[in-house]
């Protein structure tokens, strides 16, 4: 009935439209981009001001470390399990706090509720203290 034939057919023979349809089903291989990273040299500025922000970083940790080895030593033998407890009480209620408002962040409505009151609050502050010179000057002296 029907009979296959190597007729061209719209200018291609069979054989020629089933390669060029194998081909265009096999993606093209893509075009390599070449990156090239310049490794930072010692004596730029990014690296001095990194090394400089790291120095005065374990200066403020070694001074907050002798600060409270001081506090500790002042504190009476008989007071340092009540300091302990604290701590351990300020951890655990920070704990629960977090728990409590990422438990809170979960319920949509009362989530997109609280981000609107939010951005109420903090619009009403922008208004009242950047329309009136008087609040601008308290706020500046507050902050001073």
């Amino acid at each position: 009935m029907f009979a296959l034939s190597a007729k061209p057919v719209s200018g291609l023979s069979l054989q020629r439209r089933a390669r060029c349809v194998a081909r265009s089903a096999v993606p093209a291989p893509i075009q390599k981009r070449v990156v090239r990273v310049r490794a930072e040299t010692e004596g730029t500025p990014s690296s001095t001001s990194t090394d400089e922000t790291m120095q005065k970083l374990q200066a403020q940790a070694t001074e907050a470390l002798k600060f409270v080895q001081e506090k500790w030593e002042n504190t009476d033998n008989a007071e340092k399990p009540a300091a302990i407890a604290i701590v351990l009480g300020v951890v655990v209620a920070q704990i629960a706090i977090g728990a409590t408002v990422d438990a809170i962040d979960r319920i949509p409505v009362i989530n997109k509720g609280l981000q609107l009151i939010g951005l109420v609050v903090s619009s009403l502050f922008a208004y009242r203290y950047a329309t009136d010179p008087a609040e601008r000057e308290s706020v500046k002296k507050s902050v001073d």
